[in-house]
């Protein structure tokens, strides 16, 4: 059965891709000011995203023929670090999210975007692409879809977000 160092998304993603991201958008978010509407975009963010990592954990909990691996060893049935992963994915996509929508929303809206800012929101952005990369290249360990159907959420959270920060630079 595969355990968790069988999957790059788990140990190089979880371990490196994942807390640079959020250490560079914490960075970004601290040092820019705050701008109006942070509070109700970074709260929407984190809440879609947070559904979203829901969604994904039930679908491959849901999932009638996964490959079994050392969070789920049976379909339908979590193990307690199973269980564990679960929260951690959920609150993953919201935090991060949430830190997303607020570092986009004040670096769109202030006045002056110091270059190391910019440099860190792409960097953090880089980090997410690198990790969706390691989570889709796992889907290939992982038939059955629940890992691909937790790529589509990704990107499909990432198109939402890509389109709302769009249309708030179009509007500037």
């Amino acid at each position: 059965m595969p355990g968790l160092f069988d999957f790059a998304s788990a140990t190089w993603g979880d371990a490196l891709a994942l807390p640079a991201m959020t250490a560079l958008l914490v960075y970004a978010v601290r040092t820019l000011p705050a701008a109006r509407g942070d509070r109700p975009f970074a709260l929407v963010a984190a809440a879609l995203a947070g559904a979203l990592g829901v969604t994904s954990q039930a679908l491959w909990l849901a999932a009638g023929h996964p490959r079994p691996n050392w969070t789920l060893p049976r379909p339908h049935r979590f193990t307690a670090a199973g269980w564990y992963h679960a929260a951690f994915v959920t609150a993953m996509c919201a935090l991060i999210a949430g830190l997303l929508a607020l570092a986009l929303n004040r670096v769109t809206l202030a006045a002056r975007r110091p270059w190391p800012v910019v440099a860190a929101i792409a960097a953090a952005i880089a980090c997410g692409l690198v990790f969706t990369a390691l989570l889709a290249a796992d889907t290939h360990a992982t038939p059955g879809g629940a890992g691909l159907a937790g790529v589509l959420l990704a990107l499909v959270a990432l198109l939402v977000v890509g389109s709302t920060v769009a249309r708030r630079v179009a509007h500037r």
